[in-house]
């Protein structure tokens, strides 16, 4: 290559494709719940604008710190009581934004904003459905063979759990 030649260096902020799931996946799981606490959508609202600010600037820590706050509003609002299937939903759609996030921020680091990269985004994504939805009914279905009169909160915390682990096999 001549020195003549410049070369382009790529977009690097985070994926369309896979950011804009993230949004969704919170909006989602906002939503879910929020009609039964008003600490969910405080929760919601404010993680919404902090992940966005996140996937704007291509920041983890941001992506991360919004959606904790989105599972606080969440907990607050299991604990106030929120009926459990919306709250299964509400948290198993926040872990998804969250990964989903983080995902957009690594796709766009590695190759680029405008890197055709949908068949990479897609199969990742469904695979933390699949993972989100097990959880999700597994959680509820000891929820619903435990003792009676178990509060929503056990099952939160059971997805806690689950999302410490899911977080422990990503490093």
């Amino acid at each position: 290559m001549s020195a003549d030649v410049d070369a382009v260096d790529p977009d690097h902020r985070p994926a369309i494709l896979t950011g804009g799931l993230s949004l969704v996946a919170l909006l989602f799981g906002v939503v879910s719940s929020a009609l039964y606490s008003p600490l969910v959508l405080a929760g919601g609202a404010a993680a919404l604008a902090v992940v966005g600010a996140g996937l704007w600037t291509g920041s983890r820590r941001a992506v991360t710190i919004g959606t904790a706050v989105a599972l606080a509003g969440l907990l607050a609002g299991g604990v106030r009581g929120v009926p459990a299937v919306p709250m299964l939903a509400s948290v198993t759609a926040t872990v998804l934004a969250w990964d989903a996030g983080h995902h957009a921020i690594g796709i766009g680091n590695q190759l680029g904003r405008e890197a055709a990269t949908a068949r990479a985004e897609l199969p990742h994504v469904g695979a933390t459905v699949g993972v989100g939805l097990v959880a999700a009914v597994g959680s509820y279905a000891v929820f619903v063979a435990g003792p009676s009169g178990q509060p929503v909160a056990a099952v939160i915390a059971m997805l806690f759990g689950a999302v410490l682990l899911l977080a422990a096999l990503q490093r």
